[in-house]
């Protein structure tokens, strides 16, 4: 398996954590990371490659951080928001960036690289309207940053 760019070990985070979120009961991180990974290949042969060590810094992070990126998340929604109202997936690309940001140090991961690439994500995974609702509430976790 060729190495993964940050971007696209980004995307397998996500993916990992989506699958997390949907189906809590059956699966480890572990397992997630590594379906998100065989995404795309002949599932007869299973999984070949090594997990790279910052995808798994994400999906462990996030998951071990989870209630506390969520009470952080709900200090930058608007009165009308609730995590309850956040579409998953949306969601997800919330706690990433939040965990990027506050968790991870800047020398590695730049906060204004961590929202860029959460954003390019949100592309990715949601539609218009959900990119401009996260790309909203990361400015307001930059602007608090800085």
């Amino acid at each position: 398996m060729e190495k993964l760019s940050r971007h696209q070990l980004r995307e397998k985070a996500v993916q990992s954590l989506y699958q997390l979120v949907i189906d809590r009961e059956q699966f480890q991180s572990e397992t997630a990371v590594e379906f998100a990974l065989e995404a795309g290949n002949d599932p007869d042969q299973g999984f070949l490659g090594t997990i790279d060590p910052y995808l798994i810094t994400l999906v462990r992070g996030v998951r071990d951080n989870q209630h506390a990126l969520d009470d952080l998340i709900k200090q930058y929604l608007s009165q009308a928001w609730t995590l309850d109202r956040i579409a998953s997936i949306d969601l997800t690309i919330l706690r990433l960036a939040f965990f990027e940001v506050l968790f991870i140090d800047e020398e590695q991961v730049p906060a204004k690289v961590a929202v860029d690439e959460a954003i390019e994500l949100a592309k990715t995974f949601s539609d218009d309207r959900s990119r401009k609702f996260i790309s909203g509430v990361l400015a307001k976790l930059l602007a608090k940053q800085n």
